[in-house]
């Protein structure tokens, strides 16, 4: 059952999400389940989950690993990381998340001279740089990219991934198409942005990008949500069937 102030279940898992500013929604959905979890090596996928909020995004990696994964899920918000613990604590993978209530900045600053780095960096990040205002602090905060630039988040995300790891972000358009801007200047790159429709006739809504080390043009693919009868299509269930209880 789903219940927008109780949260979300999962076929494997339950989103409690009353005491996040950001909900469960479809852009946390389908990063988690487009993410690439396929990693070079035996050992468990290593995973950074910045702004994690309920968990979202780390449960569904965790599900999809079959646990098989040791995550770090970081929040500047401290009632999120209470909300993504009580997540995880109930959830099959307790000991394959941990939550830490830390910025992303400080993190890199104590992590990025440690020899083992992350295979996989997931965030979906704030996105509504100014002009909207909220009445609700945490969710202004959980909003707004003031605390946090995504070129930022990219270039403290690079410090931190293994060489063969990959970055996986969800955005709205526009700033996503600002973001891959920046990271051609940064050079040395592969970028799969996956542009993001909720229906056939409407304009692109969101962007997916994934970014990983080499030298590779962009690669630009596309998915619509809805047909235009309001059926979820293929390419959006190939991604969620594994967790939407209906589908």
């Amino acid at each position: 059952m789903n219940d927008k102030n109780n949260g979300f279940s999962f076929k494997q898992f339950h989103v409690s999400h009353a005491d996040c500013a950001m909900k469960v929604g479809t852009d946390g959905i389908l990063l988690g389940g487009w993410a690439d979890v396929t990693t070079a090596f035996t050992a468990p996928l290593k995973v950074l989950d910045i702004g994690t909020g309920s968990g979202l995004i780390s449960l569904m990696l965790a599900q999809r690993c079959q646990g098989d994964m040791q995550a770090i899920a970081i929040d500047i918000d401290v009632s999120a990381c209470q909300q993504a613990k009580k997540n995880i604590d109930n959830s099959p993978w307790p000991s394959s998340i941990a939550v830490k209530h830390v910025a992303l900045q400080a993190f890199t600053q104590a992590y990025k001279d440690e020899p083992a780095k992350f295979d996989l960096v997931v965030s979906n990040p704030p996105y509504f740089i100014h002009g909207q205002n909220f009445t609700d602090d945490a969710r202004k905060i959980a909003r707004h990219t003031g605390s946090l630039t995504h070129q930022e988040l990219v270039d403290c995300a690079l410090q931190l991934l293994a060489p063969n790891g990959r970055i996986a972000l969800v955005l709205p358009y526009t700033s996503g198409c600002e973001l891959v801007t920046y990271c051609q200047q940064l050079g040395n790159l592969q970028i799969t942005c996956l542009n993001i429709k909720t229906t056939p006739k409407k304009p692109y809504k969101r962007m997916l990008i994934n970014i990983q080390r080499g030298d590779r043009d962009l690669e630009k693919q596309s998915l619509t949500i809805h047909e235009s009868d309001g059926r979820y299509s293929n390419d959006y269930q190939r991604f969620t069937k594994e967790f939407y209880l209906k589908m």
